[in-house]
């Protein structure tokens, strides 16, 4: 049972050290634990949201940037976004440390 609490709760905290390795090794070297594939799987794509998220941004940025001709709204738009993806990413970091700690301290 030690071994499941600690990968799986690796799974998540490897979002400071290997974001997207980290659970992904795990979610396929572990093919016989389907506790701690599950938790790779989750870490996996809660670790793919940042990513996912950044990427929309630059690309709502950028078309904004192209369609309208006004630098001021751009610039607007891209604080605004900017601030939002950051936020979400925070959240989602938090709540990887949260779900690792919660593992960990399961019986």
């Amino acid at each position: 049972m030690q071994k499941i609490k600690i990968l799986s709760a690796l799974s998540y905290f490897s979002i400071v050290f290997a974001p997207f390795i980290f659970p992904l090794i795990i979610w396929f070297v572990c093919a016989d634990e389907p506790v701690i594939r599950s938790h790779a799987k989750k870490a996996f794509l809660l670790h793919l949201l940042p990513l996912f998220l950044t990427l929309v941004g630059i690309i709502f940025v950028g078309t904004t940037g192209v369609v309208t001709e006004h630098a001021q709204l751009t610039s607007w738009t891209a604080v605004l976004t900017i601030g939002v993806v950051l936020l979400i990413d925070l959240i989602v970091f938090i709540y990887n440390i949260y779900k690792g700690v919660k593992i960990l301290a399961q019986d």
